[in-house]
C-alpha cells in the first residue's frame, strides 16, 4: 500500500475527539474512506467495514475516558479470529484509515470496549471466523473542543521522551530512525498507556510491547509503527515491516 504525505501531515494535528456535530459526513468523503477501505481490506485480509449510523452502538456508553455525544459514523475493525497477527494488523492498518479521515477535516476517536458490541455486530457482515476487535469513532467537529474534551484529553497527556520509547540503542540512529521515533512518540495508546518501545541494534530498528496496557498492547504496536513508517518516510526511508523470530523489525 502506498503512503500519503497527507497522512503524515494529520500526524501532527490527530487528537481524539468525543464531540460531534448531529449531521452526517458528506458523501464524497464516505466515498473516499469506503475507497480507503477497500485498498486496506484488499491488501492485509481484514474485514474493515464503515457504518454511517453508528451513534446507537454508543449511546449510554463511557468511551475512551468520557461520552461520545452528536452522531459519529462508526469504522468497524474487523478481521479473522484465528490469525494471531489480528490486533497488530487492526491498530497498524486502522491508524492509516484514521489518519485518512482527518486529512479529510474529520473528527476520530479509537473505542476498545466501551461501546455496545452487540448491537454494532447487527450492523456489519461478519464471516464464521471474524472477530470484532473494537471500532473507530469518526464524523464532523467543531475546530475548537468543548469544555469536557479539553478535560478528558489532559488524562495522561504527557508524552513519552525521545529516550523513553527508544529504549535501547547501539550507536547513534539515522536521521530516518529519528524522524521515525517523533512520529511514533505522538501515536495515541489506550488510556495513554504508553506501552511500546524501539530497539536499534546492528543498524536495525525494531518495535515492541514493553508492558501490558489493559489487553491493547498489541493495538497500541500496531499504531505505533505505522507513525514510525510515516516519519521514516519523511528521511526518504521508503522500508518495510517484516517479522522475524517473533520480533518486528523495519527494513
Amino acid at each position: 500500500m502506498k503512503l500519503k504525505q497527507n497522512w503524515y501531515n494529520a500526524i501532527q494535528i490527530r487528537t481524539s475527539r468525543r464531540a460531534f456535530k448531529k449531521h452526517a459526513i458528506s458523501q464524497a468523503k464516505i466515498e473516499q474512506i469506503e475507497d480507503c477501505i477497500h485498498t486496506i481490506n484488499e491488501e492485509s485480509g481484514l474485514h474493515i467495514q464503515f457504518v454511517a449510523n453508528g451513534y446507537h452502538f454508543l449511546r449510554g456508553f463511557k468511551a475512551s475516558y468520557g461520552l461520545i455525544s452528536g452522531c459519529p459514523s462508526v469504522i468497524a475493525m474487523a478481521g479473522n479470529g484465528e490469525d494471531q497477527d489480528l490486533k497488530r494488523k487492526i491498530g497498524y492498518y486502522g491508524e492509516f484509515l484514521l489518519l485518512e479521515c482527518v486529512s479529510l477535516g474529520l473528527g476520530t476517536c479509537w473505542i476498545g470496549g466501551s461501546y455496545n458490541r452487540e448491537e454494532c455486530k447487527k450492523s456489519i457482515r461478519l464471516g464464521e471466523s471474524d472477530e470484532l476487535v473494537c471500532i473507530i469513532a469518526v464524523g464532523e467537529v467543531v475546530s475548537v473542543k468543548n469544555l469536557k474534551e479539553l478535560l478528558i484529553s489532559q488524562i495522561g497527556k504527557r508524552k513519552q521522551t525521545f529516550d523513553e520509547l527508544l529504549a535501547e540503542k547501539e550507536s547513534t540512529p539515522p536521521l530516518w530512525v529519528n524522524l521515525g521515533i517523533e512520529s511514533a512518540r505522538i501515536a495515541p495508546s489506550a488510556v495513554n498507556g504508553k506501552p511500546i518501545a524501539y530497539c536499534f541494534k546492528n543498524n536495525e530498528i525494531s518495535a515492541f510491547a514493553a508492558k501490558k496496557n489493559h489487553g491493547s498492547e498489541e493495538i497500541d504496536l500496531g499504531i505505533s509503527m505505522a507513525h514510525f513508517q510515516l516519519g521514516a518516510l519523511q528521511g526518504l526511508h521508503n522500508g518495510q515491516w517484516v517479522k522475524r523470530d517473533n520480533q518486528y523489525i523495519f527494513l
